[in-house]
């Protein structure tokens, strides 16, 4: 319960209806869904723990800030371990049927881009990246990606609001087509525009541009 509890805490952020640096009151979460404030405390707790919730003296519990220069800063990061899983998923044995499963992620998320609802897109994107890195074979790597995919998950769940997906989807098929073909430099490549689209949004005049919508009260 406490896990669905955060992932429901992300799934609010990704939809908007938290915006960052928003105050996450323990019993208001609690009853919208319908649960005892203790796990949705320990969620709290456990997504403080992943940088996702910032505890401030005076201040509670609020969604993590998002400038740009912190995103950058987290694309940087990501782009680091995701090249890594592409080098190292091809460096497995196997033919072109080991990246099936990242295919299949692909079709997920195309088929998440005809949903209207934000968070299942991010989650579909979420499991993409997570399948990408788990085709490395490396356990830490992939472990250490997971440990950025709820941050990541803020960040995606504004850039909905930016942009559409449907350059995302070709991307991830670019990008297992590469893979198949075992063609390194074309799968970096696509996979470096991929990532660094996200540079080139203004997410600090988004959050501003939100809040001024939000209703008063």
């Amino acid at each position: 319960m406490v896990e669905q509890a955060a992932e429901a805490i992300v799934a609010g952020a990704a939809r908007g209806i938290f915006l960052p640096d928003d105050r996450l009151v323990e019993a208001e979460i609690a009853r919208d869904l319908g649960i005892s404030r203790v796990p949705v405390r320990e969620a709290l707790r456990l997504l403080e723990s992943q940088g996702i919730v910032v505890s401030t003296p005076y201040k509670g519990m609020r969604l993590m800030q998002v400038t740009n220069r912190g995103v950058a800063a987290l694309m940087r990061v990501r782009l680091t371990l995701e090249t890594l899983a592409v080098k190292e998923a091809l460096a497995q044995p196997g033919g072109r049927d080991r990246f099936d499963r990242l295919r299949r992620a692909a079709d997920a998320f195309a088929e998440a881009t005809r949903a209207h609802d934000p968070a299942l897109r991010v989650r579909a994107e979420e499991e993409f990246h997570a399948e990408l890195c788990r085709a490395s074979g490396n356990a830490p790597l992939l472990a250490l990606w997971q440990s950025l995919a709820r941050q990541l998950a803020v960040v995606w769940g504004l850039a909905l609001h930016l942009h559409d997906c449907a350059p995302e989807s070709e991307d991830h098929y670019t990008l297992i087509d590469a893979l198949e073909r075992g063609d390194e430099v074309e799968a970096v490549a696509t996979l470096v525009a991929h990532v660094e689209m996200h540079a080139k949004l203004d997410f600090e005049a988004l959050v501003a541009e939100r809040r001024r919508q939000q209703p008063l009260g």
